[in-house]
């Protein structure tokens, strides 16, 4: 049989790819490894490669010499090295239609949490504290408040047409939006005015050299509003250390995430104990159906390049 090696499936907990590649002539190994480069001597023959958050780097594309295609167990591709891929003239699939509905729900969910600090407003009976509202400012009726959504792709759409009927200024900063129809209450601009009227950030933009630290120092302090911010796309767009600052300084009133700069964070990682941070385990994506549609779209997608058919999500040119 014809070999694919999977790597990062053990958050799945069964081998639930066998049942479409095995039919079709494919034989999957299924590997855990910190170091993907430790692995390479064991799956050379491997024809297909597919990933989770694993490093694809150009030195371990030296080492799989047989590999004619590599998939990716979700949206981004940060962690593959694109430019090395193409030169070997090696596709890369993505699955960026799975979890729209999960994520936005996810971000939506954070929207207002953020907005009522309902860490904060829970721990305050624990301490004893009553009733009382002080140190949950500012907390704004979602109809009152401005929306700021940054990217505006498939989730950062769905998220606008989830908050719109909440009555909610939105606006959007996307450079890349181009004759989109918006609600009545949705409307682009440019991003000094974003950061000067949100009063709270949902971010949903790619990882690009252009958006890794968009928001960091120099951002924050150019915010007037106490904002709070949400991020569920990649963690590298916010720069931590600054984001920390600017929560103790309370220029950010609360930060939602479901993403970090390096995952898994260290456990002693300070946002993970702030009481001004809600921390999820970049878990927005998941739900029973979204897992299913995530396999079982990337194995099809992967047999169908490999038995040249077309396939709708080569991020890649070469």
């Amino acid at each position: 049989m014809r070999k694919l090696a999977i790597w990062g499936a053990g958050i799945f907990g069964d081998r639930r790819e066998r049942e479409l590649f095995e039919p079709a002539g494919y034989h999957a190994d299924y590997y855990e490894c910190d170091d993907p480069l430790e692995l390479a001597a064991s799956m050379t023959d491997a024809e297909g490669l597919i990933v989770n958050l694993e490093q694809v780097s150009d030195e371990l594309l030296d080492l799989l010499p047989g590999l004619k295609v590599i998939g990716r167990y979700g949206v981004g591709v940060d962690n593959i090295d694109l430019e090395a891929a193409s030169r070997r003239r090696i596709p890369v699939i993505n699955v960026p239609d799975y979890c729209v509905d999960e994520v936005a729900e996810h971000a939506v969910s954070f929207i207002f949490a953020a907005n009522r600090k309902l860490p904060i407003a829970a721990s305050l009976p624990r301490q004893g504290d009553w009733g009382k509202v002080q140190a949950l400012k500012p907390i704004r009726a979602i109809k009152e408040m401005t929306l700021g959504v940054v990217g505006t792709g498939r989730i950062g759409m769905k998220v606008i047409e989830m908050m719109a009927p909440f009555g909610c200024k939105i606006l959007i900063y996307d450079p890349y939006l181009a004759h989109a129809q918006l609600p009545m209450n949705a409307e682009t601009t440019g991003f000094d005015r974003l950061l000067a009227q949100s009063d709270i950030f949902t971010i949903h933009c790619p990882l690009t050299e252009q958006t890794r630290r968009m928001f960091r120092a120099e951002t924050f302090a150019r915010m007037r509003k106490q904002p709070a911010i949400v991020n569920v796309s990649r963690g590298p767009i916010v720069d931590e250390r600054d984001l920390l600052a600017a929560l103790d300084e309370g220029i950010v009133s609360f930060a939602a995430l479901d993403v970090m700069e390096t995952e898994p964070p260290g456990r002693d990682h300070p946002l993970l104990n702030h009481p001004k941070a809600l921390v999820t385990g970049h878990a927005a994506w998941y739900s029973e159906q979204s897992e299913n549609r995530l396999r079982d779209l990337l194995a099809v997608r992967m047999l169908d390049y490999l038995e040249g058919r077309p396939v709708p999500s080569i991020v890649n040119k070469f």
